[in-house]
């Protein structure tokens, strides 16, 4: 069974339950060192209220690393703006972001930057090293990319590099011969970091199905899904990290 918490930021804590309740706190307390309502607290942070589901799995008495699963719908002035979904594995210290949604009144608003920005404090405090992710549906191909993610092995850039390279054809006419050389090098570089050069190309170019010219950069990754990593080590990476979500200039 799940652990449920309802936390507002004016009135407090609003409302709780659930059987494993106990090894939820438990873990907050034995991983970040702050119990479940101070963790709330944290990815409440610049936002009127959240709704957090946890459940441990895998705990030590049983063998296994000691996970938590959250799921959390974020609210501003009453209206629900968005949900994230992820999983805490400090044994192997390890997040996996299985989603991020925003509702569409919310999408354009800001609220993306404090949502990841709360995430990252609630992983520091677990001693989280290295974040995974699935990058896809319409537009986590790309934005993934901007945010300072890369594919997770040389494997997994080998193979989306050859979804990029086939979705390249029907545009390279709009190309001059130098820019379809210099895309064509980047899409056969044994290196995953040719991935972040690829997001970042601004020539326009018009998609076969879509009369607006958008960035080739941005029409090669849009719709493609590939699992990514950010290595929080990484210093170039977390740059760029941590500024797409609003810690630095």
């Amino acid at each position: 069974m799940t652990a449920f918490l309802a936390l507002n930021n004016r009135g407090g804590l609003k409302s709780f339950g659930g059987s494993t309740l106990p090894a939820v706190n438990d873990w907050c307390l034995t991983h970040s060192g702050r119990d479940l309502l101070q963790v709330a607290r944290t990815l409440a942070s610049r936002f009127s209220a959240v709704n957090i589901a946890a459940r441990a799995v895998g705990s030590r008495d049983s063998g296994g690393s000691g996970q938590l699963l959250v799921r959390e719908q974020i609210f501003q002035a009453g209206v629900p703006i968005g949900t994230i979904a992820f999983r805490l594995d400090p044994a192997q210290q390890r997040a996996h972001l299985s989603w991020t949604v925003l509702t569409p009144a919310a999408r354009g608003t800001g609220a993306f930057k404090p949502m990841l920005q709360n995430l990252l404090l609630a992983m520091r405090d677990c001693r989280i090293a290295r974040i995974t992710l699935v990058a896809g549906l319409t537009h986590g191909g790309y934005v993934w990319a901007t945010y300072g993610f890369l594919p997770q092995t040389p494997a997994e850039w080998t193979r989306i590099s050859g979804v990029l390279r086939a979705k390249l054809v029907p545009v390279t006419a709009q190309l001059t011969p130098e820019q379809a050389a210099l895309t064509t090098q980047l899409l056969g570089s044994a290196d995953p970091l040719a991935l972040r050069a690829i997001a970042a190309i601004a020539v326009p170019v018009t998609a076969p199905t879509g009369p607006t010219p958008i960035p080739l950069g941005r029409y090669l990754l849009l719709g493609s899904e590939w699992k990514g990593q950010l290595e929080l080590s990484d210093g170039p990476s977390m740059l760029i990290y941590l500024r797409r979500i609003g810690l630095m200039p």
